[in-house]
C-alpha cells in the first residue's frame, strides 16, 4: 500500500465473487492508511460500516460485519492470522471458516 488517495474499495471472493464496494474516496483512503499504519479505524461507506482495527496476536483484520476480533457471518479479513479465525467472506462464518480466496483491492 502506498501513501496515496483511493476512490475505491473491493471485497470479494471465491464464496461470493461479486462481494462489496466501497466508493466514498475519503472513507477508502482512511482505510488503506489505517490497514497501512496498523491503526484503528471505522467508517461509512454505500451502507456499509467497516472497521480496521487489532485481533490479538493476529495482526489487524478489515471487517464489514459487526465489531472486530469476534466470530460474525459476513466479510472479515484477518490476513496475519494463522488460526483458523483467518476470516470469511459473505455467507460463511468468520471463525473456522471453509477453505476459500478472499480479496482486498484498492483502486
Amino acid at each position: 500500500m502506498t501513501c496515496t488517495t483511493y476512490t475505491k474499495l473491493h471485497i470479494y471472493g471465491s464464496k461470493d465473487p461479486t462481494g462489496i464496494t466501497l466508493t466514498d474516496s475519503t472513507v477508502v483512503t482512511a482505510i488503506a492508511t489505517a490497514l497501512r499504519t496498523s491503526t484503528t479505524y471505522t467508517g461509512i461507506s454505500n451502507g456499509y460500516t467497516i472497521k480496521v482495527g487489532s485481533c490479538g496476536s493476529g495482526g489487524y483484520e478489515i471487517t464489514a460485519s459487526g465489531t472486530v476480533c469476534q466470530c460474525n457471518t459476513g466479510y472479515t479479513l484477518r490476513p496475519c492470522n494463522g488460526s483458523p479465525s483467518w476470516g470469511g467472506i459473505y455467507a460463511t462464518t468468520t471463525c473456522g471458516a471453509p477453505t476459500q480466496t478472499m480479496s482486498v483491492v484498492f483502486s
